[in-house]
């Protein structure tokens, strides 16, 4: 199976900062999707409950604009097994990152799984430039939350074992 629905993250802390929690601000984030056309927004809205008013408040906001892209949530009890499996794989986190999240379902869904901009260190391997964790914002990872370099590690022995296939340089052609 070839997973061809764009996925767009967006979460909370990006809605809270970029679009002012969506308060007056409602226009300018469904306008901001309109690239990504009907697209699917996974929130955590059932994941912590200081995340549900925010989701449904994203989930209406693309209703009363009739925005293409729709919102999904990970079900809890998906997430509860997510957890537990990686916790059994040694990664000890408060949570998952929303990468290895993505990451473990592209493996439940697609038959071919390729994975790129994952590193969990505040230098890129090739370029020795700064990054940070997040696409959206400058802010470092918060590691009493995460446990990112053991997630990466964990990744990289899929990739060994031929599961799925991380790249670290530049992004592969989109024929792959």
């Amino acid at each position: 199976m070839v997973l061809s629905t764009r996925v767009e993250l967006r979460y909370q802390s990006m809605s809270n900062c970029q679009f002012a929690a969506l308060v007056n601000h409602r226009r300018p984030f469904v306008e901001s999707l309109d690239s990504y056309g009907a697209a699917l927004l996974l929130l955590p809205a059932l994941s912590y409950p200081h995340n549900t008013p925010l989701s449904l408040l994203v989930t209406y906001t693309l209703d009363d604009f009739q925005s293409p892209a729709r919102t999904i949530f990970f079900n809890p009890k998906y997430l509860t097994s997510l957890a537990s499996f990686w916790h059994s794989r040694g990664v000890d986190a408060v949570r998952l990152s929303t990468g290895l999240m993505m990451a473990s379902l592209a493996l439940e869904l697609c038959n071919n799984v390729h994975l790129y901009g994952f590193w969990p260190f505040s230098v890129h391997p090739h370029s020795c430039k700064p990054l940070t964790n997040h696409y959206y914002d400058n802010k470092k990872s918060t590691k009493k939350f995460h446990a990112m370099p053991v997630e990466f590690d964990r990744l990289l022995q899929l990739h060994r074992q031929g599961v799925l296939r991380v790249y670290l340089g530049q992004c592969p052609p989109s024929d792959v």
